[in-house]
């Protein structure tokens, strides 16, 4: 079972997605945490945050069942800011080294690019405004 990988944003006890499908990102973390890490930003995978998982996965009562799903409180947030150096840097390498990703789990680079993208156009006005942000794996 593959994982999606929304982007997410906190304004005080609520959250909100971009509602976009990033499993590009989410199936390539290794290879682009690798990249990351020899272009000196924080991986895309120290932004991840598991509590929608842990929520619909629940059986100990650790999250409280509501309409709304899972109090913003529950997650870890990160800056928009420093997300959004981290995208735009693997961006900007992914686009000047055509062949720097393996494919995977049927993903190319160039969705990968997309994926990227995606997260750009989300988190500059998030980065702008000061929202926290991560990166939800979803099921």
């Amino acid at each position: 079972m593959g994982m999606t990988v929304w982007v997410n944003f906190r304004d005080d006890e609520k959250h909100e997605s971009d509602g976009n499908d990033h499993s590009a990102v989410g199936d390539c973390a290794e290879q682009l945490d690798a990249i990351a890490e020899r272009l000196s930003v924080k991986p895309l995978s120290s932004f991840f945050d598991d509590t929608d998982v842990r929520y619909n996965m629940d059986e100990s009562g650790e999250l409280e069942v509501s309409e709304d799903g899972w109090p913003a409180s529950a997650a870890k947030w990160y800056s928009a800011a420093e997300g959004l150096k981290s995208v735009t840097t693997l961006l900007t390498y992914l686009k000047s080294n055509p062949a720097a990703l393996k494919k995977q789990d049927g993903w190319s680079q160039a969705d990968v690019i997309a994926d990227l993208e995606s997260c750009q156009d989300t988190l500059s006005p998030a980065a702008q405004q000061g929202k926290p942000f991560h990166l939800l794996l979803v099921m």
